[in-house]
């Protein structure tokens, strides 16, 4: 799986688990309300006492479980959401299962006759609940509505007096299977639609901080990080150099060319400066026209007048078009109290100085 398919992943994932949280916060009480109900039109509580309350105990920890059960940080490892989630179906299908052993015992038992009808209209919501509600995992809801609801149309067959109800419960079981998958279906076009819009967004902003011929990085993405840069070099009295890198004549290259090939040279001289500044920590820059931008955190001034002189000599030796080409280069530091439009202000003024001086070669800017 590529790193795209495993954020894909790991962001439904994320949307599960809080939906999943949202959504068993109360159903819980309800198992324990129908139950209340349920017992007390049949007496339970005067003939089985004992056996009443401890089914209402066990709703009624069932139902706290859901709440008790950490939520994992925002951003927690996939592994760990997966856990959360496994321990809140396991609770939910608990209460299921519970509930399943209720109905069955309501139909079993003549003493439950009062409160049969309260018992399968219970069944009958807390299925369809299911169906709407917990349809993002379609299998282990499937498991929950039988469990539910299946004892119901399978004991009333056995009853030629209630064969009316068993086919009723039974067709309504198909509906309530239906709305399941249809559930489970939209959920999941809802994830593949937020997980396409994201793609989006992020190719979007992807576009906005790059350049669309060569690729690198922009006059707009890289200010943000020259300013985020500085200050960290500042801060931490680490050295920060910035060479600003200009194609010599490339006016002339376009006019005795053609644009195409001036924007070939372009692109190649993009692929050679991605190619010399693989440092970690390096931030390389198309600011315009022929204009390049390279930060080096960490680098002195001696340190990158070296790499400023192996620019220049290595476009001056590079096969790029039918005549020479060459390149000039400004650098300059990080002082005391600088802030990044004087460190611009600088390295552009070596650029112009080296242009000034012959152009082809690198000049450092060390102060005002």
């Amino acid at each position: 799986m590529n790193d795209g398919g495993g954020e894909d992943a790991r962001l439904r994932l994320a949307r599960e688990v809080a939906d999943t949280r949202q959504r068993v916060t109360l159903g819980g009480l309800f198992y324990l309300a129908g139950w209340i109900v349920v017992g007390g039109f049949a007496s339970v509580y005067a003939r089985h006492a004992l056996l009443g309350g401890v089914i209402a105990s066990a709703f009624l920890v069932l139902a706290a479980l859901r709440v008790m059960i950490r939520v994992p940080a925002a951003g927690a490892p996939a592994d760990e959401q997966q856990v959360w989630l496994d321990r809140q179906w396991m609770v939910v299908l608990a209460t299921a299962a519970l509930w399943g052993a209720v109905l069955t015992w309501a139909l079993l038992d003549p003493a439950f006759l009062p409160a049969r009808p309260a018992a399968l209209l219970c069944s009958i919501a807390y299925a369809t609940a299911y169906a709407h509600n917990f349809s993002m995992r379609r299998d282990r809801a499937l498991l929950g509505i039988v469990l539910i609801y299946l004892p119901a149309p399978a004991l009333l067959a056995l009853d030629p007096q209630a064969t009316a109800t068993a086919v009723t419960m039974a067709v309504y079981f198909i509906y309530v299977l239906s709305i399941l998958f249809r559930s489970h279906g939209e959920y999941e076009h809802r994830l593949d639609m937020d997980e396409a819009l994201r793609r989006q967004r992020d190719q979007y902003e992807q576009l906005s901080r790059t350049d669309p011929l060569t690729g690198l990085a922009n006059r707009r993405h890289f200010g943000v990080v020259l300013e985020q840069l500085s200050t960290q070099s500042l801060r931490a009295q680490s050295p920060l150099t910035l060479l600003v890198l200009d194609i010599d004549h490339f006016k002339r290259i376009n006019d005795e060319h053609g644009h195409d090939a001036g924007d070939a040279c372009l692109v190649r001289f993009a692929e050679r400066m991605d190619l010399v500044f693989r440092m970690p920590g390096v931030h390389l820059a198309r600011l315009g026209g022929e204009e390049f931008a390279v930060l080096l955190p960490g680098t002195g001034a001696a340190g990158a007048m070296i790499v400023a002189e192996r620019i220049v000599q290595d476009v001056r030796g590079g096969l790029w078009l039918k005549r020479p080409v060459t390149a000039s280069v400004g650098a300059a530091a990080v002082l005391p109290g600088d802030d990044p439009n004087r460190l611009v202000a600088r390295a552009d003024a070596a650029l112009y100085a080296a242009k000034r001086a012959g152009r082809d070669r690198a000049l450092f800017q060390s102060g005002e």
